[in-house]
């Protein structure tokens, strides 16, 4: 398939409110869409959202990676099987950021899968009709408002919400999370994230301060990254636990099987170099035993819905996608394939198009 054109969209995405996280406070959440023309007309699409705000990426670094990918495609004939050999392909993915690497592997795929006439996840070997759960991220300055929230991800039909802990004291983290579980019942889950915000010694007092409200699982209790320090946490931890940023390619995720890390890994499409990886990189940890969970990197329409489809293309797990942005974003942005904060998506196509999954409207069961 040969390429004609090339274009960057810059995005400036404002939150409702901020989100206050161990690792900062976010407002504003930026990022670049790539599109790419093939020549036959059709248009593929994709995002490249660097988590600057926790230190992950740089806007600058991704917005150069993808001039020289929009300046290759004007310059001379450009095929994808090109394209992605150039920028994707091997070692190559080294001298490109994976926020940019992300954006063009999904693009390239949005484009043959449009091409083909199929959802995006069935080239990854998705199933195009599987419906898929969505989480709600849920928070608020105080608890009025934090209570707020979630009694709307629950008249919404939510049946997986998440909180962040650790930019405050514990107890009053765990005054949230007692409220939220009383709120949700016992048959909603509930996932906690810090954000990296503890000690060993922290995270051992605050995982036993929340093992009584049934977490699914905490994600990065620990400042450091360290597998075995992880490992040895997880196996006397009275709650589940998992990575998140601790999970960038194959190396990482080797040195926690090495460790003997008994934890979930959540996967990001923007921070592991695109939806191609995610897939191998999940296909590697289900192989060695650890459960995976897709997420989003509060992104636009078209990062939300690469999650969704990604995670229709790995076997069920049972786990909701993390599509945080559609509750924290003011305004959907990109191609507006779907509506904002609904607890079930399907992968519809062609490309990245999405649909409403027969959860919707069922409302919220209270344990």
């Amino acid at each position: 398939m040969s390429l004609v054109a090339a274009e960057v969209e810059t995005l400036r995405l404002p939150l409702r409110r901020p989100l206050v996280t161990a690792a900062g406070v976010l407002a504003i959440r930026e990022g670049f869409l790539l599109r790419l023309r093939s020549a036959t007309g059709e248009v593929g699409i994709g995002e490249a959202g660097p988590a600057y705000w926790i230190g992950e990426g740089s806007l600058a670094r991704t917005a150069e990676d993808l001039h020289r990918i929009v300046d290759l495609v004007r310059q001379e004939p450009t095929s994808a099987a090109g394209l992605r050999a150039r920028f994707l392909a091997g070692a190559a993915v080294r001298s490109c950021s994976a926020a940019a690497a992300c954006a063009l592997d999904s693009a390239l795929l949005d484009l043959e899968a449009r091409r083909r006439g199929v959802a995006l996840g069935a080239l990854l070997g998705g199933e195009v009709a599987a419906e898929v759960a969505i989480a709600a991220l849920v928070g608020g300055s105080t608890l009025e408002l934090l209570m707020a929230e979630v009694d709307a991800a629950l008249a919404c039909g939510f049946r997986t919400v998440k909180l962040k802990v650790g930019s405050a004291v514990l107890a009053d983290d765990v005054a949230r999370v007692a409220a939220v579980r009383e709120r949700v019942g016992a048959r909603v889950g509930l996932r906690l994230d810090a954000n990296r915000a503890w000690t060993l010694g922290d995270a051992r007092l605050a995982l036993g301060e929340f093992a009584p409200f049934g977490i699914e699982y905490l994600e990065e209790p620990l400042q450091g990254a360290d597998p075995e320090e992880l490992a040895a946490l997880a196996r006397v931890a009275p709650v589940p636990l998992a990575v998140d940023e601790s999970i960038v390619d194959a190396a990482d995720l080797q040195r926690l099987v090495v460790a003997g890390a008994r934890v979930h890994v959540i996967l990001k499409a923007a921070r592991v170099g695109g939806p191609t990886r995610l897939v191998a990189l999940a296909q590697r940890a289900r192989a060695a035993g650890l459960p995976v969970i897709v997420t989003d990197s509060i992104e636009s329409t078209i990062g939300m819905s690469i999650a969704v489809h990604v995670a229709a293309a790995l076997p069920a797990s049972g786990f909701a996608v993390g599509l945080g942005g559609a509750q924290l974003l003011a305004l959907a942005v990109g191609v507006a394939s779907h509506p904002l904060g609904v607890p079930w998506l399907r992968p519809a196509g062609p490309g990245l198009v999405v649909a409403l999954g027969v959860g919707v409207g069922e409302g919220a069961r209270r344990g």
